[in-house]
């Protein structure tokens, strides 16, 4: 992490958080929802309280963050994991939306 997170946000105990690697969709696939419904069907069921992902802001010209966004995560602060790599913003969600 760049800045130091609060320990409430990075205590894990094994079970709390499952980590999203990437979801891709066919391009003649997007703009159908698709991409949801993939993440929702891969959450429903998961026993962890929350879901994480790392995303590049300037991917999409922040469009990829602003989905996720929508999607219910949010921005927590920002990672870069080598010194070549951009640098992430670090995202999480409830595994379960209210």
């Amino acid at each position: 992490m760049k800045e130091p997170l609060p320990a409430e946000t990075t205590h894990e105990d094994g079970h709390r958080t499952v980590s999203l690697n990437e979801i891709v969709v066919r391009k003649s696939w997007r703009g159908r929802s698709v991409a949801w419904q993939l993440h929702e069907a891969w959450l429903h069921g998961r026993t962890e309280e929350r879901v994480t992902l790392l995303v590049n802001p300037a991917a999409g010209n922040g469009a990829v963050q602003a989905r996720y966004e929508a999607w219910g995560y949010r921005s927590t602060g920002l990672q870069q994991p080598f010194p070549d790599s951009p640098v992430f913003a670090v995202m999480l969600r409830p595994t379960k939306l209210d």
